[in-house]
């Protein structure tokens, strides 16, 4: 008669081994309805871009339809919480920027879920270069007269930001500390209202990607003041970077895919498969150059030890310029 330590030892084999083989089939008959992409922004954005420009590569190859569906609004926790209680099984997936899972868990001491525990890391589908920039007629023209006529004129500047912990949010904070300013944050509900209203002049100053900004730029509707990051970019190599202006706080702009926490190891691998397939296609290809996005190759597991070194270094920059944990926006 075996003992009761053996038997458990078997049990517990017998049960992981039963796990794997469900996992495995389910992989093999993944996905079995259409894939749904929460996109935790306004429409109008770069994230939701992407996904819309993914979506038919992921149909074609996976056979079932793939659907878009912005979720904007609480610095993307409203999104983000509807992915994580969505079922585990790959139909449904985030793609959101570094404030989503990086940022939040460090400026919001009431998330409505656990970053570490309630998101499965698909892949980081890419790296952004960004500029700040501001309205055509801003009475200044670089950062250094921005600082300038901040000083000058406190309180009367604002700055559109995609909601508090957003990348525009952070690097406002950032300045604001560092420079000895103040300048008035405005929350828009991402990119696609941030950037009309700096367009507009509703809104003074914003945080943008290069290849959104670039034609806007040429055509006189914005101007650009200072590259973010330490490296000058080859798209405006004239740009100085905020390394250069007084130090960049070296938070990355970054294209990230989760599903669900749980969700199946086999089902994760063919969806990061399916992704990194896609985003080498000369459609995506171009769609990356025409936006400035640097291309990625990256595992799952390579993009968890990712995402978990940049939420990491966020507590750290954000802890030195004295922002502390506050109620998560509704």
């Amino acid at each position: 008669m075996k003992s009761p330590v053996i038997l458990r030892t078997l049990l517990g084999f017998a049960a992981t081994v039963l796990a794997c083989s469900i996992h495995l089939a389910q992989a093999q008959a993944y996905p079995t309805k259409p894939i749904r992409i929460i996109v935790p922004y306004a429409a109008g954005g770069l994230v939701e871009l992407m996904a819309r420009s993914i979506g038919p590569f992921l149909t074609e190859t996976m056979g079932q339809p793939v659907v878009v569906e912005t979720r904007p609004g609480g610095s993307a926790i409203i999104g983000m919480h509807a992915c994580a209680t969505s079922a585990p099984d790959g139909h449904t997936l985030c793609l959101a920027v570094a404030d989503a899972l990086s940022y939040n868990p460090a400026l919001f001491s009431d998330l409505p879920f656990n970053p570490d525990t309630d998101f499965t890391p698909v892949i980081n589908m890419g790296l952004s270069n960004n500029v700040l920039v501001a309205h055509a007629k801003a009475p200044f023209g670089n950062y250094r007269e921005m600082i300038a006529h901040a000083k000058a004129n406190p309180g009367k500047l604002n700055w559109a930001t995609w909601g508090p912990a957003s990348l525009p949010d952070l690097y406002l904070q950032w300045i604001k500390r560092s420079a000895g300013v103040d300048i008035i944050g405005i929350p828009y509900k991402g990119a696609g209202q941030a950037n009309p209203a700096v367009i507009s002049g509703e809104a003074d100053i914003t945080y943008m990607g290069f290849g959104v900004s670039a034609p806007l730029i040429k055509a006189g509707k914005l101007k650009p003041i200072v590259t973010v990051g330490t490296r000058r970019s080859i798209f405006m190599p004239a740009l100085s970077t905020l390394g250069e202006e007084g130090g960049d706080p070296g938070l990355q702009g970054y294209f990230a895919m989760y599903a669900p926490g749980k969700t199946p190891k086999p089902i994760v691998e063919k969806l990061n498969a399916e992704l990194a397939q896609a985003i080498r296609t000369p459609k995506m290809l171009d769609f990356y150059k025409t936006y400035t996005l640097e291309h990625i190759d990256n595992s799952a597991d390579q993009f968890a030890q990712f995402a978990r070194a940049d939420r990491e270094n966020a507590l750290k920059v954000f802890r030195s310029i004295g922002i502390t944990p506050s109620k998560a926006p509704q």
